[in-house]
């Protein structure tokens, strides 16, 4: 029902005069006026307007929330997870500062004597700044790419605190001696396995996905993954990881609400361990909130749950172990997307099972549920390999050509439109392709010359071409290799 100005005043604790005067600036225009001439909310105002309160709360302007809150990218509830983190950072800052109030208390009496470094604990702001830093970004996404000489490069939000959408995106080169890479999820962290078989992070590590013991907010420079070595792959979800190792182990760390580290409970772990059960493994890959491995028999495994922890995408099929994925053998290539999986068989088809709301499972359907039950994609043969992004998948053919199904808000399917599909096609123009990798929301492809083309999200220069606006076709980026 709908809340006159008045109501809402009383229910949030704010002035009357304040509420007028956001909708004078467009900050929080009411959802319609009634003949009385009062100024009418709906739900969904009053979700802005706690946001806008939240950004408040934290020190930021009334300048700096509009464009923030407009933003197409504008994720609500990651929105609320860096508001609980800052939030957290304030509140352990207040409790330095009240901690050394005590102290400063019991040497002016004589009680203990206070060094200079105690009598300012809990004034430093860094940790707090760099935490408030990732709301100016407005997003999550980002691009790596190894060269031919073993040094990785990233543009766009791919893990450091001084990008935002205000800046030119910027080419950085960040490892070198590197053998493959794994960019995560959407949450502003990477990994990179170095020729020594040693793993590499950097980005956020608020929940210590970094796997170096901590959960320190963010580590601007790569940092080596503690006790893993001989590693040959690794793959990154939202907040957790896998690596798989020379033995064919799988070796996970992160948060483990849903049981995606695959050890038998929901308890997170800073440091790497070894999935129980798991051997013989060929590949790993990892979703938002699931993991999936692809072992030297051709069978498939799963473990974790499907969604993104929201009412509209809850987590579905939760699996705190190992379990085999029924009716899918002969596989060859494994994708773990969003909320969705898809599977490369011998026989050159696709198969693909979990969240199909945008179509990505390619069956023709648009369908707001989630099947565990693999589905061969139709009219799809001659595939070679596979990716899956946060709500779309794609498919490379032997003879070169980029196929793509799902969702397309951004252009991410790159066929000039921004149509969702449930159907794969071929992508217009683009040829010769010998590689191809999918983001959350953009999409990636290399072709035998060596040069790489991107299309999708841009709105943080992941596309490389000095711009923040989206792509539907294809981009050739003369820049990164």
């Amino acid at each position: 029902m709908p809340y006159k100005v008045k109501e809402v005043a009383n229910l949030v604790g704010v002035s009357i005069r304040t509420l007028h005067y956001y909708d004078e600036i467009g900050l929080l225009v009411p959802k319609s006026i009634n003949q009385a001439g009062h100024r009418l909310y709906t739900d969904n105002e009053l979700e802005r307007l706690q946001q806008i309160l939240f950004f408040r709360e934290i020190g930021f302007s009334l300048k700096e929330i509009g464009p923030i809150l407009d933003s197409p990218n504008f994720d609500r509830n990651r929105a609320l997870e860096l508001h609980r983190d800052v939030l957290l950072l304030q509140k352990k800052r207040l409790e330095d500062i009240i901690e050394t109030i005590n102290k400063t208390i019991q040497s002016t009496t004589g009680g203990i004597r206070l060094s200079t470094k105690d009598m300012f604990e809990g004034f430093d702001m860094t940790s707090i700044e760099k935490h408030k830093k990732k709301f100016t970004a407005g997003g999550y996404e980002h691009s790596i790419a190894i060269k031919a000489d073993g040094t990785v490069w990233g543009w766009g939000n791919f893990g450091r605190t001084d990008q935002s959408v205000e800046k030119e995106p910027t080419l950085i080169k960040l490892l070198t001696n590197v053998k493959n890479v794994a960019a995560a999820s959407g949450h502003y962290h990477s990994f990179a396995v170095k020729a020594d078989g040693t793993v590499w992070g950097w980005g956020n590590n608020s929940h210590g996905q970094l796997g170096n013991g901590s959960d320190n907010s963010y580590e601007e420079l790569p940092i080596q993954v503690e006790g893993l070595n001989q590693i040959m792959s690794v793959s990154a979800g939202v907040f957790h990881t896998l690596a798989l190792k020379e033995d064919k182990t799988v070796w996970t760390w992160g948060p483990n609400w849903y049981g995606q580290l695959g050890d038998g409970t929901d308890k997170g772990r800073k440091t790497s361990e070894m999935v129980p059960g798991m051997t013989d493994v060929k590949e790993v890959s990892a979703g938002f909130f699931h993991s999936m491995a692809r072992l030297e028999d051709g069978t498939v495994w799963r473990w974790g749950g499907f969604g993104d922890c929201t009412d509209m995408f809850p987590i579905r099929d939760e699996s705190w172990v190992p379990v085999q994925v029924s009716q899918l053998d002969q596989v060859t290539a494994i994708a773990a997307g969003g909320m969705h999986s898809a599977a490369l068989r011998e026989d050159s088809t696709v198969w693909t099972w979990g969240y199909n709301t945008e179509g990505q499972l390619g069956d023709g359907k648009f369908e707001h549920g989630c099947s565990c039950e693999p589905r061969m994609v139709a009219g799809l043969s001659d595939v070679k390999a596979i990716a899956a992004g946060g709500a779309f998948t794609m498919a490379l053919k032997k003879d070169g050509t980029v196929w793509t199904w799902g969702s397309n808000a951004f252009g991410q399917l790159g066929d000039g439109t921004n149509d969702r599909r449930s159907e794969a096609a071929e992508i217009p123009g683009l040829a010769d392709v010998i590689q191809i990798a999918a983001g959350t929301k953009h999409s990636m492809a290399m072709t035998k010359d060596g040069s790489v083309w991107l299309w999708g999200s841009n709105d943080h220069g992941q596309l490389g071409d000095q711009t923040v606006s989206a792509r539907n076709q294809p981009f050739k980026c003369m820049k990164v290799l």
